[in-house]
Order: structure tokens, then sequence, then C-alpha cells
């Protein structure tokens, strides 16, 4: 290679080009759907797939075998600084045998000369970042943020993901709770009388005390009628109500602790719980509600779309976040639960001449006379933080506490025990 300090020509080996339809075609068009949706949660979750991938380690120390550069520096840089020179051609060269790596593997997954079957999502993401990033984005899966980080000596932009992105990754998460819980049929708990929107075969003698009109059963009445061969039409002894059947229905909020101390595996645990039971409640309980919200100093109420953009800071306010769910579930129909994650005990009080523990001990107590059942999930077992629990327990008289030692497999845990309550068959569990 010319070391020379003058002007200097690139001499690079050319890419392998795409023809115009492939440029245009996307990255699902090309891997296929199921593989780009793995792709998404690679960039959330790596640790769900192995990072194993002969293809492309050979295909790119092969090309970086051949790629030479020869490129003029940028003339504010030091001519004389030749580790600053050598580091630039380095990483001009790792680049342009990256890009031609990429443009080599599509090429050679419309041959047909490689499955995506035998790469690793993982690996992909990590040795194209910004290829894949950029075919995400075109996709609606990330919308950059135009912020940089270094990942293996290489920078890459920062991916938000969008709705589409997090209900995909969602997807993913509730399927490997699935794998855990084994469930092998969906059988609902005990249906019960009431006044819900499925018609059932419970017919009873109307009751103008009991009954409202919309419950009358035209087709039974005038048979009656008929039977009894009445004069009249729709004689208060004809008349039949057809009850309907309901579901019990229940009204969920899921508290967050978004403090300072949740960052890690803890915050990412309880972030992948709240996605899971989401989906859960969408492809299993239609008719039961989930709120969303992370508290710290203060509690916000998350939206669709917004659960993955949430990063840990600030403090604890536990009394102000039950205060919250408790207003969420204020007029609610049914059951009304609370699912309070945290991992440390409360360190400030919205409530003037109140410290911490008081306010955490009267939200809970007012908690327990609305009938809000509040499960306790801690991701600590220090003293402390459990003889807060207990005595938050007692106050509210309808409160479980469990210790959760894997953040991670905080989401086996709340959908779970959701089923469980639910009354769906699960037979066989496994950890």
């Amino acid at each position: 290679m010319d070391t020379s300090l003058g002007r200097r020509e690139t001499l690079l080996k050319p890419p392998c080009k795409l023809s115009g339809d492939e440029k245009a075609e996307n990255l699902s068009g090309i891997f296929g759907e199921k593989f780009v949706q793995d792709l998404v949660y690679s960039l959330f979750n790596p640790d769900s797939f192995s990072d194993n991938d002969d293809i492309v380690d050979q295909l790119l120390d092969e090309l970086m075998k051949w790629t030479e550069v020869q490129e003029v520096l940028d003339e504010r840089a030091n001519r004389e600084n030749m580790v600053y020179r050598e580091w630039m051609e380095e990483k001009i060269k790792r680049e342009t045998a990256r890009q031609n790596a990429w443009n080599q593997l599509l090429k050679d997954i419309r041959s047909g000369k490689v499955d995506t079957n035998q790469l690793s999502p993982r690996k992909l993401a990590q040795t194209f970042s910004q290829q894949v990033l950029n075919g995400l984005e075109k996709e609606g899966y990330v919308q950059s943020r135009g912020s940089m980080e270094l990942h293996r000596g290489y920078a890459y932009s920062l991916p938000d993901f969008t709705e589409r992105g997090e209900d995909t990754i969602a997807k993913k998460i509730l399927e490997e709770v699935t794998q855990n819980l084994e469930v092998p049929t969906i059988e609902y708990g005990e249906e019960k009388q009431g006044y819900g929107n499925s018609p059932s075969q419970s017919l009873v003698d109307y009751d103008e005390f009991i009954h409202h009109y919309d419950l009358i059963d035209l087709y039974e009445t005038m048979v009656q009628s008929g039977l009894r061969k009445s004069s009249e039409i729709f004689a208060q002894p004809d008349l039949k109500a057809r009850l309907p059947e309901t579901k019990f229905q229940t009204s969920n909020v899921i508290l967050i602790d978004s403090s300072n101390s949740m960052y890690g595996p803890k915050f990412k645990g309880a972030i992948m719980a709240s996605l899971a039971l989401k989906k859960f409640l969408e492809e299993f309980f239609r008719e039961d509600r989930l709120h969303i919200v992370a508290y710290n100093d203060e509690p916000n109420l998350i939206s669709g779309g917004q659960i993955l953009k949430l990063r840990p800071q600030g403090n604890t306010d536990i009394g102000c976040a039950l205060d919250f769910a408790r207003l969420l579930l204020r007029n609610a129909e049914g059951n009304k639960n609370v699912f309070l994650i945290t991992d440390g005990e409360p360190t400030c009080s919205a409530v003037d001449g109140m410290t911490p523990e008081e306010n955490a001990y009267r939200s809970a107590y007012y908690a327990g006379r609305e009938e809000v059942n509040i499960n306790i999930v801690l991701l600590d077992q220090k003293p402390e933080l459990r003889a807060i629990a207990e005595n938050m327990a007692k106050v509210n008289g309808r409160s479980i506490i469990t210790y959760v030692g894997d953040p991670l497999r905080l989401k086996d845990f709340v959908v779970r025990n959701y089923a469980k309550a639910k009354g769906m068959n699960i037979r066989k569990l496994k950890f």
C-alpha cells in the first residue's frame, strides 16, 4: 500500500451491485417477515439469539482480504500523525468490506445460495447494524434518534422503536412466555350470570324488579303464550327473560418502578413483563383492561408505542403511584388489581408531613378500602424493603407479596399468575 503523504486515489474493488428491483425491495421481501421480526427483537433482547453465524463471518473475512484503501485524509488532520492515518485507513477498509459483504449476502439470498434459516438475527444486526437499522426504519419498525453509540469500535445511530416495533417485540416476548407455560388448551374460568353481551341458555320468568326489558326473549315469550292459549300478547305470566353470560372482568394497573436504582436487567425485566401482559390480554382477555404506569418522583401513564422509550431516572414515591393507580381503577368494573414492581423502599413523598414509608402505608390502606388488590413484586430481598412490603400488605388487607430473583423471568410470573387467576388450564410450567 502506498504510504506517501501526497494526494491519493481510492482503489477499491467494486461492490456487488443490486438491480433496481432489488434496491427497491424491503428487508421483509428479501429475508422474510418472520426473520425481520426476529431482527427487531434482537435489537431489544439479543440474548434470545445465538451469535454464531459462520456464513456472515466467512463472508466478511473473505472480503476484508482484498479490500484496499488509499484515501486522502482530512486536510485538517495532522499529516504527520501516522497512528491517525492508519486508524482511518483501517476504518474505511472495514466499512467498505462490510457494505460489500452486505450486498453479497443479499445477492446470495436471492439466488438461493444462502438460506435465511442459517443466519443469526443477532449476528446480522451486530455486523450490519447501520444497514439493518436503515431497512427497519424504512418498514416502520424503528426511527432514528440521530444520536450515535459506539459498538465494537463502530458508530451507529440509536433507534427508537415505533408502535409497530413495540407490538412486534411484545409478540415475541409472549411467545417466549407461552413456551415456558406450555398451555395446551385455553379453557376460560367460571362463567357467571349477570349483565353482559353474550346470550346464554338460562331462561327465567321475567321479574320487573330484577330484569330490564332488553332481556325479554320474544320467541320464548310467544311460545309460552301459545302454550297457555293466552288471549293477551305479552301478558305478565308469559314473559320470559334470557340471562346473559359474562366472564369475570378484571381491570389492572401495572406500576413500573422507573427510578435510578432500576437501571439494567431489573428495568428490562419490568418492561418485558408489561409488554407480555399487555399482549396476553389482547390475545385472550380483550374484555379486561390494563394501564401501564411508570413511576419515580411522580407517576406517568404510558400509551402504546411509548413503553420502550422509558428510561430509569429519579427517586421512588410508591404512595403517589398507588394513589394514581387507585384513581385509574375507581370507576372500573369487576376485579381491580395493581401489580406494584419495585427494587427498593420509597425515597420520597408527595404528601407534606409524611415520610415516604408513611405515605406508602396510607395509599395501601385507601386502596384496600376501595377493594383494590395489590400484588407487590419485589426485585430485591433487602430486609428493609421486605418489612415495608409486609406492612403495606397488612394495612391493605388484599395484598400478595412475591420475590422474583431473576428479573428477566418476571414476565413468566406475571402472565402465569394472571392466567391461573382467570381459570386457564395450565398443565405444566417450565422454570
